[in-house]
């Protein structure tokens, strides 16, 4: 083979080694200047779904990530919040379980679902007659009936509210059940 051919050969390799390099150096750039505003959006996110899931209650993070969150209610009484992830028909689910002093559900709102089917999977954050069905129950398990078309996601919210449960029951001891980092 002489040298005409070879370099006839690698040409495309090249070509496609050095679009591949820039493409992951834009990557990499853009992941570098967005990183921060994604995070704080994230943390808008879950305070939003805090203030919804218990109006006018004073938080405090218990666990340095925010996984278990201890919250001061108006009428002076306390719950403790959690953020749970369980895997749905595409992906994981995070819900955010309240849970009063009892160990009972006080509300339960799906954070992120976003990668599950679009209006299928999707409706469990949307449901409101789903989320509801939460409410007032306790360990161990809680059952809720599924959407239509949206089994796999409507079990992996209820995996997710389990989680919580295990948590407060454990002494609320979230590193070992939701993955926390305790402080």
């Amino acid at each position: 083979m002489n040298r005409q051919t070879l370099w006839n050969l690698a040409k495309p390799a090249a070509v496609l080694f050095a679009i591949c390099l820039v493409v992951t150096a834009a990557l990499s750039v853009t992941n570098y200047f967005t990183k921060d505003a994604i995070a704080e959006k994230a943390r808008q996110t879950v305070n939003e779904t805090m203030l919804s899931l218990l109006p006018g209650s004073e938080c405090t993070p218990l666990t340095r990530d925010g996984s278990v969150t201890r919250a001061e209610l108006p009428n002076g009484t306390t719950a403790t919040v959690y953020l749970t992830t369980a895997m749905g028909y595409k992906s994981e689910i995070t819900v955010m379980t309240a849970l009063d002093d009892a160990g009972t559900i006080l509300g339960v709102r799906v954070i992120n679902c976003a990668d599950e089917s679009p209006g299928i999977g999707q409706k469990v954050a949307e449901d409101e007659a789903f989320l509801a069905q939460f409410t007032g129950q306790s360990a161990p398990l809680p059952q809720a009936d599924a959407i239509t078309g949206a089994t796999y996601s409507s079990r992996g919210v209820e995996e997710a509210v389990a989680k919580a449960l295990a948590a407060f029951a454990a002494g609320n001891n979230a590193a070992a059940t939701t993955g926390g980092d305790p402080s």
